[in-house]
């Protein structure tokens, strides 16, 4: 549990790095969008099968057993500041992009119809 745990930490620290600044030109502002909306999707994606995968089950487990898979189940998927929560969150702020890339859009005079194609229907996750 400590080797996986540690491995997380490792992971999530080597994450993108938040309030990071980038630049998008009429030219790439769609592109840059369907990149973020769909790393976003697979990251949703992904997510959603790691819990299902890492999730302990309790059933039948002895109180001393029961308390550990608790414990874990709330560090990586069920507490507020499980690893999922903070995935959700990055998930939500990668979606908060997009939707400022498509505001971004609109204001280069894309049609709803080009922006719709590139990023998909405004507040649509897979």
């Amino acid at each position: 549990m400590f080797a996986a745990e540690k491995r997380l930490n490792d992971t999530m620290a080597a994450g993108p790095v938040s309030g990071q600044k980038f630049e998008v030109t009429e030219e790439t502002v769609l592109q840059a969008g369907k990149l973020i909306h769909d790393q976003a999707d697979v990251l949703r994606n992904a997510l959603f099968d790691a819990v299902a995968d890492l999730a302990v089950r309790l059933d039948g487990a002895d109180e001393v057993n029961a308390d550990i898979a608790a414990a874990w189940n709330s560090r990586l998927v069920d507490g507020p500041d499980s690893y999922a929560a903070r995935i959700e969150q990055y998930i939500a702020s990668l979606t908060g992009l997009v939707e400022q890339l498509r505001g971004t859009a609109r204001q280069y005079q894309f049609t709803e119809e080009e922006v719709t194609a590139a990023l998909g229907a405004a507040g649509a996750s897979d």
